[in-house]
């Protein structure tokens, strides 16, 4: 069984509102499509800018688990683009 099979997740991109010097987040649900529990975990490749919550999870037969992705403008002023 494929991921495709198992989960549906909306959005499939992630759009973050910019505002200068503040905290952005966005949202995504992930609907489980079988009649069983499935696992979750969100590895992130820069933890220090960028979390998810939660990051990891049990979403049960049938259910949507919200998870929102938080990224910081600490990122954006080490590279001078703020």
């Amino acid at each position: 069984m494929s991921n495709n099979e198992l989960l549906k997740i909306e959005p499939m991109y992630l759009q973050f509102p910019f505002e200068l010097k503040k905290q952005m987040s966005c949202s995504l649900n992930s609907t489980n499509k079988t009649a069983n529990n499935v696992a979750f975990k969100v590895k992130t490749t820069n933890p220090k800018n960028y979390c998810v919550r939660p990051n990891y999870g049990l979403i049960l037969p049938k259910s949507t688990c919200e998870i929102l992705g938080l990224f910081s403008n600490e990122m954006l002023k080490d590279t001078n683009m703020v």
